[in-house]
């Protein structure tokens, strides 16, 4: 018998070539199994305001998002089309919706934390929302019109001022009007005028306040009149809670033109940087009268949850060369320096004949003060630092803007807002609103001149002036506390009237 021997190698060959061919088919299949699912839940990320939002791509289709304008003086919402979220000043409108094929998702949830959008409770593939923000300034200014029963006139803050308030010429026909400027947030609605003009009286904590302006993000700032609900109060000392030195003793050094101030020279450290300067280490003698105030005789403890922290007070520390002779300093230990506030009403020592004041906080500034014939100051226009914002912006502890150093949610009013409610640097007359026949303390630096051994700080003047012919450490001027109400503060009665007070709705 003849014995063949078996081709073993090949027959094993043709075992791992069948084999492996299975494998490879099932691989195929199973790639595109997986692939099949993903087209349906790729999930992608778009960068909005400040963050991503997770969005699933075969879910939701589009997301248009539109804007109401704050400036706008319709009676109607006029919106405009935006790519990134608003992160303040806006809430969610009602106005906003989703679709599936033009009909709406009714049940689909739209949700705005003031930094991201979500959308629950969807269900079909190929779903649009349109999402829509109402002004919370267009807003406040309803429950005020609401509340007083008419509309305001609204019309654009005189840029440059050239003058205390004239009802003869900037409102002859007796309107109650309200003016726009720029601020941090978006659009400020202030009221300029004298106390025939204006309206703008508020009973809130048992105590008289006046509305300085609506804020950019909607909260309402407001200025002390009087320790009593329903006082008619226009001049006085009634006007305060009580005199104080700005800073008291030391008082030589640029630190002390702080709000809080940091690190002043000495003969261990003689040249501290602008940054330990201005550090905010330590409340000022004025910052501390406030805190006082607000906390040890329960004048406002009860009602800080309707109070705002995070709006800010503005005490604006860029140093700017020029803007008093000689004053050429960096703002540091004792050299001779002249800060942004005073740069926008005075020129080369004098007062400016057309002032620029602000409210944004931290806007930059030249490095030198222009002339007074330089007609290129229109600061509300001009970008914003956040570095300076960081600094000099003062809000509450914890806030999330500004410098978080304040413990309670008060300060004082600037200067810019001193002239934009109708007072003047360099100019006497008592026929503006913010006028109470009394010295009364801003928050706003004007110079650290060395010969003078002492910080500036403007002054409103008991003559209707606005000024500064004293230091930081005279205690004549009084204190009149700042408070900015929330954005969702309402009302339950009132015009404004000195006779009529709007009245804060609280629940204490």
């Amino acid at each position: 018998m003849k014995i063949e021997r078996l081709d073993t190698d090949s027959k094993i060959n043709k075992i791992i070539f069948v084999v492996g061919f299975i494998l490879a088919i099932i691989l195929v299949i199973a790639i595109n199994y997986i692939t099949s699912l993903a087209r349906y839940r790729n999930t992608e990320s778009i960068e909005l305001a400040s963050g991503n939002i997770n969005y699933n791509k075969a879910d939701l289709n589009i997301i248009a998002m539109y804007q109401e304008k704050d400036d706008s003086t319709s009676l109607e919402k006029e919106y405009v089309n935006i790519n990134k979220i608003p992160t303040v000043g806006y809430k969610l409108s009602e106005d906003s919706y989703c679709e599936v094929g033009n009909k709406r998702v009714e049940e689909a949830e739209i949700i705005y934390d003031g930094q991201y959008i979500g959308v629950n409770k969807l269900s079909e593939k190929g779903t649009k929302c349109y999402i829509y923000f109402d002004s919370l300034v267009k807003e406040m200014l309803g429950k005020l019109e609401t509340s007083k029963g008419n509309k305001y006139t609204i019309d654009e803050m005189p840029n440059p001022i050239t003058g205390q308030y004239n009802a003869e010429t900037e409102n002859p026909e007796g309107k109650e009007k309200l003016y726009t400027s720029p601020d941090n947030y978006g659009t400020s609605y202030v009221f300029r005028g004298n106390n025939n003009d204006v309206n703008n009286w508020v009973t809130f904590a048992n105590h008289t306040w006046r509305i300085i302006r609506i804020n950019g993000d909607g909260t309402l700032r407001l200025i002390y009149q009087c320790a009593e609900p329903n006082c008619q109060t226009t001049e006085g000392e009634e006007t305060q809670i009580g005199n104080s030195a700005y800073k008291s003793a030391p008082y030589d050094d640029n630190t002390y033109v702080g709000y809080y101030y940091g690190t002043a020279h000495t003969d261990e450290k003689p040249n501290p940087t602008y940054e330990e300067t201005h550090s905010n280490l330590k409340p000022s003698t004025i910052a501390q009268a406030i805190n006082d105030w607000y906390n040890e005789t329960g004048a406002m403890g009860d009602y800080t949850d309707y109070l705002d922290g995070s709006t800010g007070f503005c005490n604006d520390r860029v140093v700017v060369k020029g803007n008093v002779d000689g004053h050429e300093g960096n703002g540091t230990g004792q050299s001779t320096s002249g800060y942004a506030s005073a740069s926008r009403i005075m020129a080369k020592g004098r007062w400016r004949k057309k002032q620029y004041p602000t409210l944004k906080c931290g806007v930059e500034m030249p490095e030198t003060n222009p002339s007074e014939e330089d007609a290129s100051m229109s600061y509300s226009n001009f970008a914003i630092n956040e570095k300076d914002v960081k600094r000099d912006l003062f809000t509450t502890e914890g806030s999330d803007r500004g410098n978080a150093k304040l413990s309670v949610p008060a300060a004082l009013i600037t200067s810019d807002e001193v002239v934009m409610a109708g007072g003047f640097g360099g100019t006497i007359g008592t026929d503006y609103w913010l006028y109470v026949n009394q010295y009364y303390w801003t928050m706003s630096p004007l110079s650290y001149p060395e010969s003078e051994e002492k910080a500036f700080i403007f002054i409103a003047y008991n003559n209707g002036n606005l000024s500064s012919a004293w230091g930081v450490n005279f205690t004549a001027p009084t204190v009149r506390p700042v408070v900015n109400l929330k954005a969702d503060t309402t009302f339950s009665g009132g015009s404004g009237k000195s006779s009529d007070p709007f009245v804060v709705k609280t629940n204490i």
